[in-house]
């Protein structure tokens, strides 16, 4: 563990953690900050823990934890990794890599400029990286606003719907702002695949039955694989041991903070459509969906119909819906198109990373003009 010295921010201690076994010393401190932060399913050190065990560690990454404090008291929390990627040495924040969002974990209660700052610091000064990765920042948050400050980085715009429930108490009125023409179709479309067979929306504890976690998971990985095929995306997640070892072990973990859960429908006990969330103290977060291929299910959108039954269970609860990264249709639909906006930042801190960053712009500028000529080309003309 390397302790920085005094700096400007005098009031703070600044640790970097980077033995795996000091980091799960942190772990009541983290839960307690995790709560009174009301934080993501991305800041949880559950989640912190597997990405390291099942993903970050078997790749031979080091850990880069940075851990602020205010008379002893925890006050943020930010784990990172660092790792070669050919020539460069590379950090990105610990994680499963599966396009989760980017943000420090602070305590309300605290100076958040003040300790994001430092943390922000202490990356550019102590990483010794080539390039610092942070992927999906919220834009206009604090961390953002301390990554625009720099001369140069390369940049990618996202968006991440948000439904803002906590305002709204009656379900029969949220379905009328969705609004009469929606609600029927949704209707007609849950009527139409109940004819299938017999219909049931299931929710799963995966703490409590590991054993049909593992299978829904399992198909889960299927139905993916056989989307990626289909739309020639080459999604590595899909084919990663590693991560499906992670995904079993966070969810199933009994010592998570977070409740989780696996919402599906089914057609004679088959899944047609399934979601994996992870609910918060003041949200849910959505972690992963899937749905089956078959054209007769896929006509009438079983993943849309799943989403009334878990969005009612959410408004009851009184929560707000994080639906993450990505533009889909249902998201932008439940979310009645509220959305924080999202910037993936690779950022030079060495010379090395500048010219690496220079020459990938120069890459992408180059074949989106050879796409964009293949686009202009005439259609060749028959035999």
């Amino acid at each position: 563990m390397d302790t920085l010295g005094p700096s400007e921010f005098a009031r703070y201690t600044c640790d970097i953690i980077t033995d795996a076994a000091k980091m799960a010393e942190l772990e009541p401190d983290w839960n307690a900050l995790w709560l009174k932060a009301k934080g993501s399913f991305y800041q949880s050190f559950s989640l912190c823990y597997h990405s390291w065990k099942e993903i970050a560690e078997p790749a031979g990454r080091s850990l880069f934890c940075i851990v602020i404090r205010d008379k002893g008291a925890m006050v943020l929390v930010f784990p990172m990794v660092r790792y070669r990627k050919g020539p460069l040495l590379m950090i990105r924040p610990l994680g499963p890599n599966a396009a989760e969002t980017t943000d420090m974990l602070v305590d309300p209660d605290t100076d958040r400029q003040a300790v994001v700052t430092r943390a922000w610091r202490t990356i550019e000064r102590g990483a010794k990286a080539d390039i610092i990765h942070m992927p999906f920042i919220k834009v206009g948050s604090t961390l953002d606003q301390l990554v625009q400050r720099r001369r140069s980085f390369e940049r990618d715009a996202e968006i991440a719907p948000f439904a803002d429930l906590q305002d709204q108490t009656d379900w029969e009125a949220y379905q009328k702002i969705i609004g009469t023409n929606s609600r029927q179709q949704l209707n007609r479309k849950r009527k139409r695949l109940s004819e299938f067979g017999e219909f049931a929306f299931v929710e799963i504890d995966p703490v409590a039955n590991p054993e049909r976690t593992a299978e829904l998971l399992e198909w889960m990985f299927a139905q993916k694989q056989i989307w990626a095929e289909r739309a020639g995306k080459d999604w590595n997640m899909i084919s990663s041991r590693e991560y499906r070892d992670f995904l079993f072990r966070w969810i199933t973990d009994p010592n998570n903070i977070q409740q989780m859960r696996i919402y599906t429908i089914e057609i004679d006990k088959m899944p047609i459509a399934l979601k994996l969330a992870a609910y918060g103290v003041s949200h849910l977060d959505l972690i992963i969906a899937a749905f089956h291929p078959d054209p007769q299910y896929a006509k009438y959108s079983p993943g849309f119909v799943l989403d009334e039954f878990w969005m009612k269970i959410v408004f009851e609860k009184r929560l707000n819906v994080d639906f993450g990264a990505g533009s889909e249709p249902y998201k932008l639909f439940w979310s009645r198109n509220v959305k924080n906006d999202l910037a993936n930042y690779r950022i030079p801190d060495t010379l090395a990373g500048a010219a690496a960053i220079h020459l990938w712009r120069l890459k992408r500028r180059v074949s989106a003009h050879l796409a964009e000529r293949r686009k202009r080309q005439p259609a060749p003309v028959p035999a």
